[in-house]
């Protein structure tokens, strides 16, 4: 059976769902509303809804079926009238029932009906060192990944090295691949760096409306997923959530360096910027995480500015107080560049894009707010990332400083040869024409004595 396209909208007193269903015979359609359970079943097509509010059908119900879009709307009343309906987009976290684990309510604290659990205590944390993937669920699914997929993982076995390793081996492994020359190149080179340090997030522009409905595509990927309830120790909770800063700081250094029109490269920057996506790596605080984000943005793309780290840092925050719902469609595009990535990118949909696709739908708005103060707040200064980048400044300084005085002793070393040279010539020219004013004064002496004889010879043939 498939799972047909749906929508949910609402008014103060209505829930008004539109099932998208083209290719289905209307006279075996069978709708059934039972408080908050909606199903709609319609060969081939089947959906059964856990909605966030109770609807009854009555008298005042309506439906109807438009052929030629292949659309079934359909006209419920609230049971409470004026009670608002939370999360009616959110597509994933309405389908199917709601499976709550059987736990003690003495040691959890239940963030929303939908599916999040935390616990209590730490006690749950996952006791298996090697684990990885989304909450670091993943123990045995897989063998020697990071070896099947060298170009995606640079932890080869995560299976056979410990959570608590792998940041400091990731650490060691930066340090090799840091190249002070290209990051001093992007440093000196102002015009190169500059428009992507003026570029506008699209989510940015006041025109973004950030409560748009997801499109035909979001909505054929977000209900294709399976709606999970997940039980979590606060550990593991905050890791998530960090989690999510790292993999959100390569989408936006890539929006951000391809002027918002993403191409080939994207999955390779978002897959590559995140210690998450490239190492397992899990961490324990926001500063932790946002250190990890600035190394690898300063050793591995093309551009590697520190002032550009900043801008992204501040575009990952500005996404969560925009809300939930960017931050989604901005995941499932993530989802997308994986699925179509040459290099089988999709086995990270697999480990960590997918449910967290799922528990996005799930989290309260107030966990967002709270990102976003946590991520504005944090001040990552050059010295927090081991790279000496000040050091590597100060002495490039120095010697663009001693290259310009060399340059500077030698124009001047120029001119002074210029001006010596400009005033032997003069005093060359000074002579010359001394010397022909000699000579034209010898000579004019000699013309006047030639004169005076010519005068004498004329009054001597003078017949007079």
């Amino acid at each position: 059976m498939l799972t047909p396209r749906f929508k949910l909208t609402q008014d103060e007193n209505h829930v008004y769902i539109n099932v998208h269903a083209p290719y289905t015979n209307i006279g075996d359609t069978e709708i059934d509303v039972d408080g908050e359970n909606f199903l709609f079943v319609s060969s081939p097509y089947f959906l059964r809804l856990r909605l966030p509010g109770r609807i009854i059908e009555n008298e005042r119900s309506k439906g109807s079926y438009t052929c030629d879009s292949g659309d079934f709307n359909l006209t419920f009343d609230k049971e409470n009238p004026a009670e608002h309906f939370e999360n009616l987009d959110m597509i994933t976290s309405l389908l199917a029932p709601r499976d709550i684990p059987n736990l003690n309510p003495n040691l959890v604290e239940s963030l929303e009906e939908d599916g999040i659990t935390i616990e209590d205590s730490s006690e749950n944390d996952n006791g298996n060192s090697y684990a990885y993937g989304f909450a670091d669920k993943v123990t045995v699914e897989f063998h020697e990944i990071g070896s099947e997929f060298p170009q995606i993982f640079e932890l080869k076995v995560p299976e056979r090295v410990p959570k608590e390793e792998r940041n400091g081996l990731r650490i060691e492994y930066e340090d090799s691949k840091f190249s002070s020359d290209h990051y001093l190149a992007d440093f000196f080179d102002e015009e190169l760096i500059a428009p992507y340090l003026a570029a506008k997030m699209h989510w940015n522009d006041p025109e973004f409306n950030k409560d748009a409905d997801f499109n035909e595509e979001e909505v054929a990927v977000l209900k294709e997923l399976p709606n999970k309830h997940y039980l979590f120790s606060k550990n593991e909770h905050k890791q998530v959530l960090l989690g999510l800063i790292d993999i959100l700081f390569g989408y936006c250094y890539d929006k951000r360096t391809t002027l918002n029109d993403s191409n080939v490269e994207s999955s390779w920057t978002i897959n590559k910027l995140s210690s998450t996506l490239s190492w397992f790596c899990s961490f324990k605080d926001m500063k932790q995480v946002l250190i990890a984000c600035y190394r690898r943005a300063l050793v591995y793309p093309i551009f590697r500015n520190f002032e550009l780290c900043h801008k992204v840092k501040n575009d990952v925050a500005s996404m969560f107080r925009k809300g939930k719902k960017l931050i989604i469609k901005c995941m499932i595009e993530i989802h997308q560049m994986f699925n179509t990535s040459n290099d089988a990118r999709y086995i990270l949909n697999q480990l960590y894009i997918k449910d967290y696709l799922v528990f996005l739908q799930k989290c309260r708005t107030e966990e967002f707010t709270e990102l976003f103060n946590n991520v504005t707040n944090i001040e990552i200064v050059k010295g927090d990332l081991d790279l000496d980048l000040e050091e590597l400044e100060a002495a490039a300084d120095m010697v663009q400083q001693e290259e310009t005085e060399v340059m500077e002793n030698e124009m001047a070393v120029r001119m002074a040869s210029m001006s010596l040279l400009g005033l032997n010539k003069n005093n060359d020219i000074y002579e010359e024409d001394s010397d022909e004013e000699t000579d034209s004064s010898s000579s004019s002496d000699s013309s006047s004595d030639s004169s005076d004889d010519s005068s004498d010879l004329d009054s001597d043939d003078d017949p007079s």
